[in-house]
């Protein structure tokens, strides 16, 4: 009963040794570069902000179509037509 007891310990130990290793021959989890963290940032930030878009088409000032959107423009608020 003790030999199988030092035998399971002995398996445990090289488990952990195993898991140990296939860690460190992986190498480390590759993060997104700022430039990429940088535009996702602002993408998030341009969806944000677009939230109160219509479904109502305008007209912009070069002749295409875009969408109204309710904005707060100096403590009022306002329709504005933006690129949909």
């Amino acid at each position: 009963m003790l030999a199988a007891a030092c035998e399971v310990d002995r398996h445990r130990g090289e488990e952990l040794r195993h898991a140990v290793q296939r860690s460190l021959l992986e190498g480390r989890a590759e993060r997104p570069s700022f430039l990429d963290r940088l535009v996702a940032a602002s993408l998030r930030a341009a969806r944000r902000e677009r939230h109160s878009m219509t479904n109502y088409a305008c007209r912009l000032p070069d002749g295409k179509i875009g969408r109204t959107a309710v904005v707060l423009v100096d403590g009022e608020w306002e329709l504005v037509c933006q690129v949909a």
